[in-house]
């Protein structure tokens, strides 16, 4: 072999083991092996771990689409009693989140309600003034320490006076009838032995001062039912109010009665313009996938100048297919006034896919 053929083959060598160095160089990473979600059952179904921690979240909420009917008579002081109607659509869409976690205080959990929500006509106030709206809202937003025997909860929520004892009826359109309030709390509510259970809470007010209404109530819960009673102090116009709340369980049918009582007019507890207002439910469950029910209320219109209210309610309450709610209601009040008695028609039927 001559020099000119070694040194030709050395050079090829040389430059095969530089591409084969610069190959080696080009290193692809292996993927990093996936987290699976892990199911978490500790607090129902549901929950899950999130990746890399130990707190378990629940995602969930609903989308509703409502069409409202309302047929009202209005008081003109110069004409008398005028009938207008209307016909609108409603739609939301909620989105519920709820984190919990152990601690060495106990379960931490924090909840959240957020709310889109769009309306073909709302009332802004006189006869025929009204239009279309949209609004987007926290409905719920709180932290809560569950212990063995309490709970305290932080945050916007509603109220214990509206909670605690149940909401007032089966239905959902007409809210407002049974001292309804939504704001921002710090409570504590008592579990104790044999369904006993009580709850004191200072609530938030819309002055901008450190004006907080004070809460309190207790409950006992059995097979049969539930029975209880609340009461509510407004610091800012210095009245107060209380309701008396029984539940019963009959077989395929739920009744229960609210009374409701407000020392003084515009407090967070006064019902309408009443002084004493009282309702009465009944509620059968036909099949598991069908109710019925029906509601009364009488309205004293004691800090008004009318004489007395009454409305009555009634509705379907099906749910055909699992995720899928389906609820028509409908609404008659009538209101004995100086210029003669007000009627009023509200009709709804709301369509919920929860999940």
């Amino acid at each position: 072999m001559n020099i000119k053929s070694l040194l030709l083959g050395s050079a090829v060598a040389a430059v095969a083991a530089t591409g084969a160095r610069a190959a080696d160089a080009i290193i692809i990473a292996e993927p990093e092996p996936m987290e699976y979600v892990r199911i978490c059952d500790v607090y129902g179904a549901g929950f899950f771990y999130i990746p890399g921690t130990e707190t378990c979240l629940r995602i969930g909420g609903y989308m509703r689409y409502q069409m409202n009917y309302s047929d009202a008579d209005w008081t003109n002081p110069d004409t008398g009693l005028i009938e207008d109607y209307r016909f609108s659509k409603f739609a939301r869409f909620q989105l519920n989140v709820d984190a919990r976690n152990e601690t060495e205080w106990g379960t931490l959990r924090s909840y959240a309600e957020g709310r889109f929500d769009w309306s073909s006509y709302t009332w802004t106030g006189a006869l025929g003034d009204g239009g279309a709206s949209d609004d987007v809202y926290l409905n719920q937003g709180f932290i809560e320490l569950q212990q063995a025997t309490g709970t305290i909860r932080l945050g916007k929520s509603d109220t214990p006076y509206a909670r605690f004892l149940g909401y007032g009826t089966p239905f959902g359109p007409f809210d407002g009838s049974y001292g309804f309030n939504n704001g921002g709390e710090l409570s504590y509510q008592y579990n104790g032995a044999n369904g006993f259970s009580a709850i004191v809470a200072v609530v938030e007010t819309e002055t901008g001062l450190f004006e907080p209404a004070v809460e309190g109530g207790v409950k006992l819960t059995q097979g049969w039912g539930d029975i209880g009673a609340m009461v509510g102090y407004d610091t800012v116009v210095e009245e107060w109010g209380a309701k008396l709340v029984a539940n019963a369980k009959f077989g395929m049918f739920d009744v229960g009665g609210h009374l409701y009582y407000a020392s003084g007019a515009d407090s967070l507890y006064t019902i309408g313009d009443s002084e004493f207002s009282a309702v009465v439910y009944a509620k059968a469950n036909v099949s598991q996938t069908l109710a019925v029910a029906a509601a009364v209320q009488y309205f004293d219109e004691e800090y008004s100048a009318d004489d007395h209210t009454w409305q009555v309610t009634g509705g379907l309450d099906w749910r055909p297919i699992s995720g899928l709610r389906i609820r028509p209601e409908i609404q008659y009040t009538t209101t004995e006034t100086l210029a003669g008695d007000e009627d009023n028609w509200r009709g709804a039927i709301r369509f919920d896919r929860t999940f």
